[in-house]
């Protein structure tokens, strides 16, 4: 049989596939070895995983396969990844005062979903609401009191949606019975209405479950990504339309602003390519050919580039990925060498590691630890990790015994939940970038506090426009749904 092409475009420019990036003809033959030996974990106070399950042959091989790129394929100035970087100094975002922060509402799950208690998915905001996807509905919550703006049934069970809205439009895949994800919901966010709903179809006219899939919303179009050919739609009318061709089955794109990364496949047990396309033409601007036996399991950033990667058969990623603007590989950060949190991070679902923070710098992470408080919660610390060298910046304890998870940048600064316990309230830092000195942003309250542990102890935290939101992952161990603090 005749071995499939890597991904290729007619308006792309000239590559020469057997060649590594950056190595064609005429291509600079880069400056020798590096400074020092690779394959080291970054320096810090890291500690092997527990039970030491990404340690040893598995670990050794992928360092071994990415050094050989990163010596002899990183092109021109590839041994920087061994050099100091940067040193000078940002100027100092200056620090926010702290605030006594209330609780504004708590909205408990609607009652159709009284007998599917999951949270489906992140947030969205739109005119003034909140709004959340749930098994049976989309509902959005007025930001100023909580109470239900709108609903919108899902004819059937929701499976997966659109990490972000685009032009006011969200995208659910849905079932007619629950598991049965074959159907395709657009949602108005802005008005609160259905715009459409499709039949998702393959080539040959039989129904294509994407439970799993990745949708992204850009220019007007939606991707609904899995195993596969790509499945595209304008987002306002539905109409379907033509995928691009890129030679190879796409598995997921992931979009911010005009850097559209997308991960392609030519074989399902082959190697995979993430491509920089420009999302407005679809021409490919590089190619990053991933190492055999290796698969991104998740995008933490777009634009700067950041992946997380593990060996095929692995579940769970072991190193972070940073590529340069010409696709060229940048750093290799270990994960078990931290070792960090990935746990709610899902192998293939490309945006969900809803607790790392990237900006165009530095990647922030919580650690993992076997090391617990009085409510039998994880005690972790705010690490960052240089985007350039792969080196770890610095740590931040943050103290109080607590869980800490990064949440968003905000004025230049890195805002962290730390997490209530079952009789104090929880905070929001805000941490200067250079150094990791945090100050309090918000100070929860107390009387509230049991409540906010119930629900941020298997949840999620989410700020916007100075409000800081509290949502269930899996599964609902408190009646409320949301909780909204300003």
């Amino acid at each position: 049989m005749t071995q499939p092409l890597p991904p290729h475009d007619a308006t792309s420019p000239t590559q020469s596939w057997g060649a590594v990036p950056g190595q064609g003809p005429g291509a600079s033959q880069g400056f020798g070895p590096a400074p020092q030996p690779f394959g080291a974990p970054p320096t810090g106070d890291g500690g092997p995983p527990p039970g030491g399950s990404r340690t040893g042959g598995r670990r050794k091989g992928l360092l071994i396969a990415l050094a050989v790129l990163l010596v002899a394929g990183a092109g021109t100035g590839g041994w920087l990844l061994w050099g100091k970087g940067d040193q000078k100094a940002a100027p100092k975002p200056k620090p926010t005062r702290s605030v006594d922060a209330k609780l504004d509402w708590m909205v408990p799950m609607p009652s159709p979903d009284k007998d599917h208690a999951e949270r489906v998915a992140p947030l969205w905001f739109a005119k003034g609401n909140v709004v959340m996807n749930t098994k049976k509905t989309v509902t959005a919550y007025s930001v100023a009191t909580g109470k239900p703006s709108w609903t919108v049934p899902v004819p059937g069970f929701a499976c997966t949606r659109s990490p972000e809205p685009d032009g006011g439009v969200a995208v659910i895949v849905y079932g007619k019975a629950e598991f049965e994800c074959d159907k395709l919901m657009a949602v108005d966010i802005e008005r609160g209405r259905q715009l459409w709903t499709k039949d998702m179809v393959n080539a040959q006219g039989n129904k294509d479950m994407r439970g799993s899939a990745n949708i992204a919303i850009s220019n007007g179009l939606v991707n609904v990504a899995e195993v596969g050919e790509a499945l595209v739609y304008d987002a306002k009318s539905g109409a379907k339309r033509k995928a691009k061709n890129y030679g190879c089955m796409e598995r997921g794109t992931s979009v911010k602003g005009d850097r559209q990364l997308t991960l392609a496949q030519c074989e399902i047990f082959g190697r995979q390519f993430v491509m920089n396309v420009d999302p407005k033409t679809g021409v490919e601007k590089w190619t990053w050919k991933v190492m055999d036996g290796i698969e991104v399991h998740n995008v933490l950033s777009a634009d700067p580039p950041v992946l997380a990667v593990g060996r095929e058969n692995d579940h769970s990623p072991s190193d972070i990925v940073t590529l340069d603007d010409k696709g060229r590989l940048k750093a290799l950060i270990s994960i078990s060498a931290g070792p960090y949190h990935f746990e709610e991070c899902r192998k293939g679902v490309l945006a969900s590691c809803d607790r790392t923070v990237t900006d165009d710098k530095t990647v922030y992470l919580s650690t993992l630890s076997d090391e617990t408080n009085q409510d039998g919660v994880s005690v972790t610390a705010i690490v960052a990790i240089d985007l350039a060298t792969g080196k770890k910046r610095w740590t931040a304890p943050l103290g109080a015994n607590r869980a800490n998870r990064p949440v968003a940048m905000h004025d230049g600064r890195l805002l962290v939940y730390q997490m209530a316990t079952k009789d104090e309230g929880g905070k929001l830092l805000s941490l200067d970038p250079a150094d990791g000195t945090p100050t309090v942003y918000m100070k929860l309250p107390q009387e509230s506090a049991e409540r906010e542990y119930s629900l941020a102890r298997r949840g999620t935290a989410y700020f916007r426009d100075d409000h800081l939101y509290l949502v269930p992952e899996e599964g609902m161990s408190d009646p409320s749904m949301i909780m909204s603090f300003h």
